[in-house]
C-alpha cells in the first residue's frame, strides 16, 4: 500500500539564490511517496470474537459481582492525542540518550478523590519502555539523564508504590516490600508532586 504526500516547502528570504538585490519567498511543491505495510499484529474477526466472548464469560461476571455494575470496557483516545504522546516521549527519550522501545499499556482505576476521570472505574496508563538486560522495562524519561535510566519501579518507589512487573522474580516476591518503599508510602503526602511521562486522560465507556 502506497500513499503519496505533497509537501509544501517555503524558502524564506532567498535573496542569494534569486538575485543580489531582491528578497522573495518562493514556494516549491515536492511530491514524496511514503510506503506503508500492514502491521503484523492484525487479528482475524474470528479471533476477535473468541477473545471478546472469553472476556464476557470469564471476566465480566466476576467484575459485575464485585462492583455491582459493569466496569470500563473501552478507553478512547483521539489519533492526535496518541501521536502527540508518542512524539513527546520519543523526543524526551532521545534528548536523554535513551532508546525508546515501546509503550506498556497498564491497567489501573480512578480513586475516589480523582481530579479527572470517573471515580472507581478502570482506566489504562501509558508507560514508556526501554531495553535493560534484554528486557523491555518501563522507565521514566523525565527523571533519566545522559543515558542513565531511572526505571518506573524506582520512580514509583519514591511514592511508596511497589512495582513488581519488570521480571518474574519481582512478581514472585511481590509480597516482600523493601523498608524504603514502606517509609516512602508513609511520607507520600509530604512529597512534592512531579509530572511524569505516563499518559492517561482518555474517554471511558462505560459509564455512559
Amino acid at each position: 500500500m502506497k500513499t503519496t504526500k505533497k509537501l509544501l516547502v517555503a524558502f524564506i528570504g532567498a535573496a542569494s539564490l534569486l538575485s543580489c538585490t531582491q528578497d522573495k519567498t518562493s514556494e516549491v511543491l515536492i511530491e514524496k511517496t511514503v510506503t506503508t505495510t500492514k502491521p503484523k499484529n492484525l487479528l482475524m474477526y474470528k479471533e476477535m470474537v473468541a477473545m471478546l466472548e472469553h472476556y464476557d464469560e470469564t471476566r465480566k461476571p466476576v467484575l459485575e459481582k464485585a462492583l455491582g455494575r459493569e466496569d470500563t470496557r473501552i478507553n478512547f483516545y483521539t489519533i492526535e492525542t496518541l501521536e502527540a504522546y508518542l512524539n513527546y516521549v520519543k523526543e524526551v527519550s532521545q534528548e536523554k540518550g535513551i532508546k525508546l522501545t515501546g509503550i506498556n499499556i497498564v491497567s489501573a482505576s480512578y480513586p475516589e478523590n480523582t481530579s479527572h476521570g470517573v471515580p472507581n472505574y478502570q482506566t489504562v496508563l501509558f508507560m514508556p519502555t526501554t531495553e535493560i538486560n534484554g528486557k523491555n522495562i518501563a522507565f521514566a524519561p523525565d527523571a533519566s539523564k545522559n543515558g542513565e535510566i531511572v526505571t518506573m519501579k524506582e520512580a514509583l518507589g519514591e511514592y511508596g508504590y511497589n512495582w513488581v512487573y519488570d521480571s518474574k522474580e519481582d512478581y514472585e516476591n511481590r509480597k516482600t516490600i523493601e523498608e524504603e518503599i514502606r517509609q516512602n508510602f508513609k511520607n507520600r503526602s509530604f512529597r512534592e508532586g512531579k509530572l511524569s511521562n505516563a499518559g492517561n486522560f482518555g474517554q471511558l465507556s462505560p459509564p455512559y
